[in-house]
């Protein structure tokens, strides 16, 4: 099965890339990025319809002396499908939602223990479990249902980290309320980007997560640990912006 936070976060990433690049990228160049996830023939149709067909909405000059105008543009105003939950690759991440094991709250608790005790296959584990509520969180905080996406791929990333925080902290905590107020702070933070704050913050998010991705699928490739030219070539991220990442990496790994 797709790992629905590095999907999420390859995919945002990959759109940012396509959107600064100065020229055009081919198809193999789109997939390249998604190669290791093991996309069949019909996932990768979708995907690369998803970043390279634009989701413009037309608009329509209306005569406000045209009743039937008017009641067109009533039915304009009405709430419109959004074009990103309805892609057929969000549903593609929906769909994937269905088949994740479904677990009870003593099930949970005894989980939350393990992760505390250091049982570092916990953090996957709760990170997939969690990722249903995520979505629904996200449903009640989002201002549109057009920025939806991003905002459950920052509640998913957020709530990983935390689970590698607390993974053998042995702390006395609740781990449940941790985790919510991780991906609800990380969700309230995306819906300010989307309401024109901290732009240039985005976009750094979704470099950082191009850049894991990178590391580690060069790194299961070549058996050895990339150098900064070696991941240069692959995101195609200058070598000064690409250090200074890496950097921001190292940094978000050390303990607080």
């Amino acid at each position: 099965m797709i790992d629905q936070n590095t999907f999420t976060e390859t995919l945002r990433a990959v759109q940012e890339i396509i959107r600064t690049s100065a020229q055009p990228m081919t198809r193999e160049e789109i997939l390249s990025y998604f190669k290791d996830m093991e996309l069949d023939s019909q996932q990768e149709a979708m995907v690369f319809e998803f970043l390279t067909v634009p989701h413009e909405e037309e608009e329509t000059v209306v005569d406000e002396a045209d009743p039937e105008q008017r009641e067109d543009e009533t039915k304009k105003d009405a709430p419109q499908p959004d074009p990103i939950s309805d892609s057929p690759v969000f549903q593609m991440y929906l769909e994937e939602l269905k088949d994740l094991p479904k677990y009870s709250k003593e099930q949970l608790e005894e989980m939350y223990k393990k992760l505390l005790a250091g049982e570092e296959t916990m953090v996957q584990a709760l990170s997939n479990a969690w990722l249903p509520g995520v979505l629904e969180v996200a449903k009640k905080l989002s201002l549109s249902p057009e920025g939806l996406p991003d905002i459950v791929q920052e509640g998913n990333m957020a709530l990983f980290l935390r689970l590698g925080e607390l993974c053998g902290s042995r702390e006395s905590v609740d781990v449940e309320e941790e985790l919510l107020t991780a991906a609800e702070e990380a969700m309230k933070a995306c819906i300010r980007e989307q309401t024109g704050e901290d732009e240039q913050e985005n976009s750094v998010v979704g470099k950082v997560a191009l850049v894991n991705e990178a590391v580690k699928y060069l790194k299961d490739q070549n058996g050895h640990e990339p150098s900064i030219k070696e991941i240069e070539e692959y995101t195609r991220i200058p070598g000064e912006e690409l250090a200074d990442l890496l950097q921001l990496i190292e940094k978000a790994k050390k303990p607080s």
